[in-house]
């Protein structure tokens, strides 16, 4: 059986960072590829709140557009939906010692200014200010058990 890890990124856990003068931040040694060159797509996220920095990897954002391309071209929210995301996102490679470096029109908005939170999403991850953060974990807590109730784990 093949290594799962290996095939499928896994993000666990919750990592603090600071970011340096240039915007860079470090990605948790164990979330780094393993291959150069990966193109992350990094997104404001949630759309009207941009509380954070959702980060997707090649195989999570090609799951995104397969489903973007079945929807008609005339539909006006498929289309707000596109534009949204492609003035609200952008495309990085981790550099030669496995950082990110955020553009300022994505940490401004999620206030992600000295220091910075990567939070593991499974198959995903985000970045966020550690005081948002924060606030949103007892929120978080309440609604995930409220959704386990009626999941069929």
């Amino acid at each position: 059986m093949p290594d799962v890890s290996a095939i499928v990124p896994n993000f666990h856990g919750n990592f603090p960072y600071g970011l340096d003068a240039n915007r860079r931040v470090m990605v948790p040694a164990i979330w780094r590829p393993k291959k150069p060159g990966v193109l992350f797509t990094v997104i404001l996220w949630p759309i009207k709140v941009e509380d954070c920095l959702l980060v997707l990897p090649p195989e999570r954002w090609k799951v995104m557009l397969d489903k973007l391309k079945t929807k008609s071209l005339q539909d006006k929210r498929v289309a707000a939906f596109e534009r949204t995301i492609g003035s609200t996102s952008a495309q990085l490679t981790l550099d030669r010692v496995g950082r990110l470096c955020l553009p300022e029109h994505l940490i401004g908005p999620a206030q992600i200014d000295k220091q910075a939170v990567f939070v593991g999403r499974l198959d995903k991850f985000e970045i966020w200010n550690p005081e948002r953060l924060k606030a949103a974990t007892a929120e978080d807590k309440a609604v995930a058990a409220e959704l386990v109730e009626g999941l069929d784990l």
